[in-house]
Parts: structure tokens; C-alpha cells; sequence
């Protein structure tokens, strides 16, 4: 209950956040305080999925649900991602065309300032909250890295805030506006591509297929292995079906222990989590690897 606790606390945080940013922004007319507050809701968004994600976890399978929700949170990282990259062009239009026609913001420096040192004391403490859970779980490690990002973010907006308060560089704003986004649809992109793989069920893009047939063909029981599929369940399991011809006619009980040798190659060498294979002797069909 302590991870759940704790990211708890630290979207409450961070909504709080995004709402004053959001409000001081349309306010203060700054995109740069909007942009930092559409980066802070994708974390929001991120956290939320993160907790619904663990929550998620501890329900069993179902007889309708044989894998239970395990793909909720890929589902939802997709619709994020996507969103996000929307939003992010948006304000790096809005953002292009102050600089174009020089309509820069008001005189609401103060407000930009305060509110930016605001969001780097509460995402600096969010990610604190995070910091010890950050080596233990891959959940909990990105959301920390988001929270360490928002922070960054935030600190560029008090600069920014500072120098057009001080020095009037007011370009800095927009310009910042234009980095933010740009940053956003990278990372964006990142995530709504490998969420899309993992949907679409593609192979992951670390394991290479012809490799992997080679090495499992290299064992003295099997003669080849054919009808193959992998995908990934969720960010974390990866499963392989195939069918495997074996050299010699064996009993059910026998192909356990290749069964096992199949098993352990495949996890040790392609980190494949769960394996089902098909064994056959004889078998005239097609022996394509991917059919």
C-alpha cells in the first residue's frame, strides 16, 4: 500500500499544479506557463495510469478475462501519447505566431515567477516522494524520471519568467513555449509508437526472429521450429507460440525436458517470459517460420 500512497499524494500534487498553472497562464497570457502545465497534466495522466496500473495488477485473471487487465495501461499511454502530441502542436502554433507578430504577454511577471517556483518546490518533492521506489519497479522508475523532468521544465519557466521581468528578453517565452513542445511530441512520439507496437501484438524490436530460430535449431532434439509468433503482453511480459519438429519420435513425458531446454534458452538469451509449444514428428505441413 506504501507505492499506492504515495503516488496518491503525488497526483494530487501535481493536479494542483497544472489547474494554477493552467489559470495563471490564460491570466498572465504565458505559453510557457501553459505549456508547462500541459507537460505537468501528461504526468498526471502518467501517474494516474501508473496507480490504476497497480491496482489492476492485483486482480486475478477471469474466465472472460484470461489475462486480466494487463493491457489497461498500454491502452491508456496510447490515448495520452496521442492527446498530448495534439496539444503540444497547438501551443507551438500559438507560440510561432507571437514571435511572428511580436504580440508578446503581459506585465504579469510576478505571477509567472511564483507560480513556476511553486510547481519546482511540488514536483521537486513529488519526485522525492518517488526517489526510494525508483530502483524496485519500472513503473514507479519512469514516473519518478517524469516528475524529475516536470521539475527541469519548471525551472526553465522561472527563468524565463526572471529574465523578462529584469532584462525584458520577452521572446523567451514563446521560444520556450516552441522548446517545450518540441520536447513533448519527441517523447510523445516515443511512447505512442512503442504503446501502438505492443497493440498491434509486433514483435518486439529487440528480439531478432532468424537468431532466434537459429539457436533454438542448434539444440540435438529439435529439427526446426516454424509457425512462429511473439508478442508482448504488456511493457514487461513477452510470449512466444510455435510449433517445434522434433528429430526423433518421442513419448509426451520425454518432451518435457526439451520442452524445459526451449523454455530456458528462450528466457536467458530473449528475455521471453512465457513460452507454449507445439511438438511434432512427421507432420507433413508447411514448415515456414512465420505463416
Amino acid at each position: 500500500m506504501v507505492k499506492e500512497k504515495r503516488l496518491f499524494w503525488v497526483i494530487l500534487i501535481n493536479i494542483v499544479i497544472t489547474v494554477l498553472q493552467i489559470i495563471g497562464g490564460i491570466y498572465a497570457h504565458s505559453l510557457a506557463l501553459i505549456s508547462d502545465a500541459t507537460h505537468n497534466f501528461s504526468d498526471v495522466a502518467a501517474l494516474t495510469i501508473s496507480l490504476i496500473a497497480i491496482l489492476l495488477a492485483k486482480k486475478k485473471p477471469t474466465y472472460s478475462k484470461s489475462f486480466g487487465y494487463k493491457r489497461a495501461e498500454i491502452l491508456a499511454a496510447f490515448i495520452n501519447s496521442a492527446a498530448i502530441i495534439v496539444v503540444a502542436i497547438f501551443i507551438m502554433y500559438e507560440s510561432i505566431e507571437r514571435l511572428i507578430t511580436g504580440n508578446i504577454i503581459s506585465e504579469n511577471f510576478n505571477l509567472i515567477i511564483y507560480l513556476a517556483l511553486f510547481a519546482v518546490i511540488g514536483n521537486g518533492l513529488s519526485a522525492f516522494f518517488l526517489y526510494s521506489k525508483a530502483d524496485r519497479s519500472m513503473n514507479m522508475r519512469s514516473a519518478f524520471l517524469h516528475l524529475l523532468s516536470d521539475m527541469l521544465f519548471s525551472v526553465a519557466v522561472l527563468i524565463s519568467g526572471l529574465l523578462m521581468k529584469y532584462y525584458s528578453f520577452y521572446w523567451t517565452d514563446p521560444l520556450l513555449s516552441v522548446g517545450i513542445g518540441i520536447y513533448l511530441i519527441v517523447n510523445s512520439i516515443k511512447l505512442l509508437k512503442s504503446s501502438t507496437r505492443i497493440l498491434l501484438q509486433f514483435v518486439p524490436a529487440e528480439i531478432d526472429i532468424p537468431k532466434l530460430v537459429d539457436e533454438v535449431s542448434k539444440l540435438p532434439e529439435v529439427k526446426n521450429i516454424h509457425h512462429l509468433h511473439i508478442w508482448q503482453l504488456d511493457d514487461e511480459v513477452v510470449h512466444l507460440e510455435a510449433h517445434v519438429d522434433l528429430e526423433n519420435n518421442l513419448h509426451v513425458s520425454e518432451t518435457a525436458v526439451i520442452n524445459k531446454k526451449i523454455e530456458n534458452l528462450l528466457h536467458t538469451r530473449f528475455a521471453i517470459g512465457h513460452t507454449t509449444l507445439q511438438f511434432e514428428y512427421g507432420l507433413e505441413e508447411s514448415k515456414a517460420i512465420i505463416q
